[in-house]
């Protein structure tokens, strides 16, 4: 069927609309626009050459040495070593790289599906191997193929195990070896609780592969047949397509991309959630969120395997990996998870927000924590849950954060061991190979987007003038050009999303103004939501938002917008961008009005993730800090919070800034200094500012409240001694100590502040004398 220009609401399969859930089950057809013959086409190796099949068994393998000198030559000759990814590939990256959970079931050893960049390696299923890998057959060592290929161009005809010296063939299944039943009950696994299954350039005549569109028909899925001639299968397939693959799949992957979300009901009646019939507008800069992962992964594997090493052995670990936003730290967790997952045996849960410990079953279990600095209780939880587990299989936990700077001492001590993850070396690899990579990925993702994109090498021809060292920085910096963007990529792409969300609103028949756009963006990001009803207090302080009617259908386009994880944890809105993207639209947007009025109505846990995000992002954005100063000056009442967000939020500088001025200028209760644990310098000068604040107000009540007030002035002043020489500040301490224990002695039956007194003042001294 020839898809149309345009995907009308009349002219649609039922089966493209609200795709939740999909399996790719991809044979040696999509395959053949990349170079790589299949085998029974036209062309084909078994077409030209009908006893190859026969001949080439793994038991004749293993016994003629004549016949392993001939598929080694085959090996060293194959086209596999020259193919790129075609649109076929990508289009299925595209669809790995949306919100629909996709999975990849291929009977193909070529690898082009991960070569294609974003199809997650955890994501392929590869029934029949892999190319890429030599196994041997007596000791089962495993190596690249391409060590094995260096070897034969040096001159080994038949390469060797060089542990064993026993025979070595690559990792892919041959005719008379058994498949992997494991591998095969995660296909069976994937297909049967599939919502479509896409059967693409495959004759489903090689068993048992086929017999999955049985498996997943027979389960409730869709079945859709895309393949040039007919298959055992096309009799319980809802739908055929013969047109070329190349043709074929970016059709049908833009088209399910832009009906993830929509039942035909809602599409044909203009149902709430999508007036007018309306459908996604696509957003390039959800391709650089980690888990899209739509460049190839490049430049790790030294890390890659010591995480893998680390994962090795029993017990309960902790690993903690730090560096700046954009250096790679999720796309790490996320190719250590797919390397785990890949060998069924291990389980993997990226942990959301306020989320509990898993339950650890028998089988190993990895727990990733990503911004772990800005979530401190919830680490710690964790950690004693994972320590206290009776469960005897090994538990990993990998937490990721910015600094390993600003983390409780105790947390701390809990962390086995950590690493900074340093920019990629880009001398050793090639700045220019790396900006070429990421253009071929992201060109082949936009592309089957639907965005006009210019070849890559015209964009880039020389690489990338002054390209950034991180590779998020350096990938935006890609996207943007492929976009035509000028300017700064951050502050461009930010505008370019900005606008493509105007579009999605005005789709919606929202007829929203491009500020109250911006701004109910930005509340979902700062603010979240855990229910619709928490979405709707948030975005009470958009003005184009005061109607209800209005309000609702805002929160409801929003959540279709950043759709949350299927998982019952998840809030009412997902993250939205990727954080640096987050940052910039936050910087744009964000004013001292805006946050008053957003937060004179939100939920504590609201206020508090809201301080959290604007901290990590004015850590370095100086306008976000003078936002902090003026919104604490006007609302002190979320001081407790910032307070709280500072101490455990992991950027607790621009707090402290904001603190130590409201601290300046207004009266602020005793209880904000019993909630900053002794020895903290996170806080800088507000508690020194608090206290000093707090021994005026006891010196008054003193004068006016003789039965109180000096026991509270005795209290501060000892306070404000330790405050100080938590500083270092050991002349100031020693005054105020010794006022403290004058203070103290005039106290009758209060035998508890002389001996605090006289502590304080030990410390003060003895901190003056190392000074001097």
């Amino acid at each position: 069927m020839p898809w149309p220009g345009t995907f009308t609401p009349a002219g649609t399969p039922e089966w493209a609309y609200g795709v939740r859930r999909l399996v790719v089950l991809s044979g040696a057809g999509i395959s053949t626009d990349s170079g790589i013959p299949d085998f029974r086409g036209p062309s084909g190796a078994w077409t030209l050459n009908p006893g190859a099949q026969n001949k080439h068994t793994y038991r004749a393998f293993l016994a003629d040495p004549e016949l392993r000198g001939s598929y080694w030559k085959s090996r060293y000759e194959h086209p596999i070593w020259r193919a790129k990814p075609n649109a076929g590939h990508l289009a299925v990256t595209a669809l790995a790289s949306s919100n629909i959970d996709t999975t990849v079931v291929t009977q193909n050893t070529d690898g082009l599906h991960q070569q294609a960049g974003s199809t997650p390696a955890d994501r392929v299923i590869e029934l029949h191997g892999t190319m890429h890998e030599v196994i041997c057959v007596e000791c089962r060592h495993r190596s690249p193929t391409a060590d094995a290929i260096t070897r034969i161009g040096a001159g080994e005809a038949v390469p060797p195990c060089l542990r064993c010296g026993g025979i070595l063939k690559t990792a892919s299944t041959m005719f008379g070896q058994t498949m992997s039943p494991e591998v095969f009950a995660r296909a069976e696994q994937a297909v049967t609780t599939c919502g479509l299954l896409l059967a693409v350039g495959t004759t489903l005549t090689v068993e048992p592969a086929g017999s999955l569109c049985a498996s997943a028909v027979g389960a409730g899925a869709t079945l859709i047949v895309v393949n040039r001639d007919r298959t055992p299968y096309d009799g319980i397939a809802t739908e055929i397509i013969r047109d070329p693959l190349s043709e074929a799949l970016p059709g049908i992957a833009r088209h399910v991309l832009a009906l993830a979300t929509r039942s035909q009901a809602e599409l044909v009646s203009g149902a709430p959630g999508a007036p007018g019939g309306s459908v996604r507008v696509p957003r390039p800069s959800q391709l650089l969120r980690a888990p899209a992962r739509t460049a190839r992964f490049r430049s790790r594997a030294a890390e890659l395997e010591r995480l893998t090493a680390w994962c090795a052995g029993a017990g309960v670990r902790t690993h903690l990996v730090s560096g700046p936003v954009g250096v790679g730290k999720t796309r790490l967790a996320l190719e250590l998870a797919g390397r785990l997952t890949a060998t069924g045996r291990w389980d993997v849960e990226f942990l959301a927000p306020n989320a509990r410990f898993p339950v650890s079953g028998r089988r190993p279990l990895l727990v990733v924590v990503d911004d772990a600095e800005a979530r401190q209780e919830q680490v710690a939880g964790i950690l004693h849950a994972a320590k206290a587990d009776p469960v005897a299989a090994p538990i990993r936990v990998l937490l990721l954060a910015r600094t390993r700077d600003n983390w409780r001492g105790k947390l701390q001590s809990e962390v086995n061991t950590s690493e900074e993850l340093a920019p990629p070396d880009n001398v050793r690899f090639g700045l220019a190979d790396a900006v070429r990579d990421a253009a071929d990925d992201y060109a082949g993702t936009l592309t089957a987007m639907g965005f006009r994109c210019p070849p890559p090498d015209q964009v880039f021809p020389a690489g990338l003038t002054g390209a950034p060292d991180l590779p998020g920085a350096l990938q935006a910096s890609v996207l943007a050009g492929l976009l035509g963007l000028t300017g700064r990529a951050e502050d461009q792409l930010v505008r370019h999303e900005l606008a493509c969300l105007q579009r999605a609103s005005d789709e919606h028949e929202l007829e929203l103004p491009a500020e109250a756009v911006q701004g109910a963006v930005a509340t979902a990001i700062l603010c979240g939501a855990a229910s619709e009803n928490a979405a709707l207090t948030a975005l009470g302080h958009v003005p184009a938002l005061r109607d209800a009617g209005i309000r609702i259908r805002t929160a409801r386009w929003l959540r279709d917008l950043y759709p949350p994880a299927a998982s019952r944890q998840s809030p009412y809105w997902d993250e939205s961008l990727p954080d640096p993207l987050t940052e910039e639209l936050i910087a744009t947007v964000v004013t001292p009005r805006f946050l008053m009025g957003m937060l004179m109505e939100t939920t504590q846990a609201q206020d508090r993730r809201a301080l959290t995000v604007l901290a990590r992002a004015a850590a370095t954005r100086p306008e976000l800090r003078v936002c902090l100063t003026e919104l604490l000056s006007v609302l002190p009442g979320l001081s407790p919070v910032a307070v709280d967000v500072a101490l455990s939020g992991g950027h607790p500088a621009p707090l402290a800034e904001a603190l130590t001025a409201l601290a300046q200028n207004a009266a602020l209760p005793a209880e904000l200094l019993e909630a900053i644990p002794a020895g903290t310098t996170l806080l800088g000068e507000f508690p020194v500012l608090l206290a000093e604040s707090l021994v005026e107000v006891y010196e008054r009540r003193a004068e006016t409240h003789p039965e109180s007030g000096p026991r509270g002035l005795a209290r501060m002043l000892i306070e404000l001694a330790e405050r100080l020489a938590d500083l270092g500040r050991a002349d100031q301490a020693l005054t105020v100590a010794q006022r403290s224990v004058e203070a103290a002695g005039r106290l009758i039956g209060q035998l508890d502040y002389p001996a605090r007194a006289a502590e304080s003042l030990r410390r003060a001294a003895e901190l003056a004398g190392r000074g001097h």
